[in-house]
């Protein structure tokens, strides 16, 4: 202001960016309408729900690879702090959220994390010590079944090789558990969701059950 500034410029400018922000999220929750319906869950309809269902005090910690996208672009969250990305490698996301809870332990914090990747995890020591040093947090699985990063990335490299030939791409597949039974042996709740009509109550469940000092797993059954 010391300086003399064009205000006049400054408020044409916001509005220019503003303009420009709300028509590119306006498209966003178009995108976010057209997968309401599909089952199995689509991940952007998981990701706008989630803005939805959570409060916006909730901390995100993101480990996730292929969903990445749609989690920028979908999860709404409008205060500092409120993201956080696992800064390198798989098997960590965990760990990063439980962290974060230790420093935060008024604020609800939500791991999000794929199915590959949750396997890369230290996930009975997690779990035992989200019990044992009372440290409850809200893990939201993405399960599509499988390293799709694997298979995307092959695909990049090799679109018309044998893999893409035969629909074979040894290592990918995931035939996990149920990962919502993983969190019993622990004291806490866990669902697995397939219906995109339940996932926000269950969401809602699953925050209610952190707030009461019990660590919940939903594991969300994916589509893609």
């Amino acid at each position: 202001r010391k300086s003399g500034f064009d205000a006049g410029k400054v408020a044409k400018r916001k509005r220019r960016w503003q303009a420009a922000h709300d028509e590119l999220h306006k498209g966003y929750r178009s995108e976010a309408v057209e997968a309401r319906d599909k089952n199995p869950i689509d991940p952007t309809w998981l990701c706008a729900t989630l803005g939805e269902a959570l409060p916006g005090n909730a901390i995100y910690v993101d480990e996730t690879t292929t969903h990445r996208g749609h989690i920028l672009r979908h999860l709404r969250w409008n205060g500092t702090q409120n993201y956080f990305r696992v800064p390198s490698g798989l098997g960590q996301g965990l760990g990063v959220a439980l962290g974060i809870k230790l420093a935060n332990a008024a604020r609800p914090v939500v791991s999000l994390i794929g199915d590959g990747a949750l396997l890369y995890n230290p996930v009975t020591q997690s779990l035992g010590l989200a019990k044992e040093a009372n440290l409850p947090i809200l893990i939201v699985v993405f399960n599509n079944r499988g390293y799709r990063a694997m298979k995307n990335n092959q695909l990049s490299y090799y679109p018309d090789g044998t893999g893409a030939e035969h629909d074979l791409f040894y290592g990918a597949p995931i035939d996990g558990p149920d990962y919502a039974e993983l969190i019993a042996p622990f004291g806490g709740v866990g669902w697995r969701v397939e219906d995109p009509v339940e996932l926000k109550s269950v969401l809602q469940e699953g925050l209610a059950a952190v707030e009461d000092g019990r660590t919940a797993i939903i594991n969300v059954v994916l589509g893609l």
